[in-house]
């Protein structure tokens, strides 16, 4: 079978990943247009003889290896839905330039015979003739139940939340800066899904933020939605229904109904619900109401409460202590770090995942030479 623009594109990404550079310093260094590169680069147009030329010699490759005649898989074409918030300008670039690394890595690892593994707990799928509310919810109960957790409380951790979603699901998960504007994305490529939340946002958002990614994977939203200013943010059935399963994730309604008492909420029963489920005072408030659990007037006075009490409410510390926070994609780093034990992938491309320099991360990762009188030197 003759050479595809797709499989050649495949190729020259894989090398791309493989290099541990990014595309826009590999256009830069060949003098060629990094849109023209990205299209090139995704299938979208056919590369020129001369580039191909200059970018075997630039990523140190053989022109004939990359123009030979020999199928090679390419990369699925990746989808993106994402959690902007109201009124801010769509900066998504900056952050599918993050994206699109970890999906070169993911594409480099499979070929090298690392793949994706799949899921430990069968996904829920979503009901198209019910609302999209009421399909949110339906498939957040669906997910607790496949994950044992019924009404149970989840992990209250960000790390610790992001590491039973991620085994059990097979969602890689990134907490690191992005743009402001935007909380979240959620990705997906072929059996890749990955889902990347705002470590520059509070806490309990980047715990709503993390849930209602979520969503967007497992009503597949991130299958169907490409990268559209139209899209992204607006207050779609989409970003509905991810948003009603984010709640009901975060605040199971059984879990709820046993733990408010009839009347008004007191500030110390308001801060004791926030820091058992970990989200903000509007979410809560939001969610009471809508379970009819609180009057409209109650609904009001729990968003507009501030005191010591609920400033120090139980999780505090540990929601402070998340702010700013970066957690690298844990199974993309387990298969990474797999690849690399066994000689099949270069540092770099471990480095730049890890956001290391690439000798300091080869330092770390090289066994401590022996002393000539047999001790293990010591690295300080």
């Amino acid at each position: 079978m003759g050479l595809t623009r797709e499989t050649l594109a495949a190729r020259v990404r894989a090398a791309v990943a493989a290099s541990g550079r990014h595309q826009r310093e590999i256009a830069a260094a060949i003098d060629l247009d990094p849109t023209a590169l990205s299209k090139a680069i995704s299938g979208r147009r056919d590369f020129k003889s001369l580039e191909i030329a200059l970018l075997a010699e630039e990523l140190g490759l053989r022109t004939d290896d990359l123009l030979a005649d020999e199928d090679v898989q390419p990369r699925p074409p990746a989808a993106v839905a994402a959690r902007m918030q109201v009124g801010a300008n769509p900066a998504v670039e900056q952050a599918l330039r993050y994206t699109e690394e970890l999906l070169d890595l993911d594409a480099l690892l499979t070929e090298l015979g690392q793949p994706t593994k799949p899921s430990t707990v069968a996904w829920p799928t979503a009901n198209a003739s019910l609302s999209p509310a009421v399909q949110g919810k339906t498939l957040a109960g669906a997910l607790r139940k496949r994950l044992g957790l019924d009404h149970q409380d989840l992990p209250y951790d960000l790390d610790d939340l992001a590491a039973l979603l991620e085994h059990s699901l097979a969602v890689d998960i990134a907490f690191r800066p992005l743009p402001d504007g935007l909380d979240g994305l959620a990705v997906s490529s072929g059996d890749f899904r990955l889902a990347v939340v705002s470590s520059g946002i509070f806490a309990t958002r980047q715990r709503f933020t993390l849930a209602h990614e979520i969503g967007h994977l497992l009503a597949g939203d991130a299958d169907e939605l490409t990268v559209d200013e139209d899209v992204l943010g607006g207050n779609t059935d989409q970003e509905r229904r991810a948003n009603a399963f984010a709640a009901a994730f975060l605040l199971p309604e059984r879990a709820l109904k046993a733990a408010v008492p009839s009347g008004k909420l007191t500030e110390p029963e308001v801060a004791e619900l926030l820091g058992r489920f970990g989200v903000s005072r509007d979410a809560l408030a939001i969610e009471l109401h809508r379970l009819r659990l609180v009057s409209t007037e109650e609904h009001d006075r729990i968003r507009t409460m501030a005191s010591a009490r609920l400033t120090s409410r139980p999780g505090r510390t540990t929601d402070l202590q998340a702010r700013d926070r970066t957690r690298v994609p844990g199974t993309l780093l387990e298969r990474a770090t797999t690849a690399y034990a066994s000689g099949e992938l270069g540092v770099r491309p471990l480095a730049q995942l890890l956001g290391k320099h690439p000798d300091r991360l080869l330092d770390e990762l090289t066994p401590p030479r022996e002393s000539a009188d047999g001790e293990a030197a010591v690295h300080l």
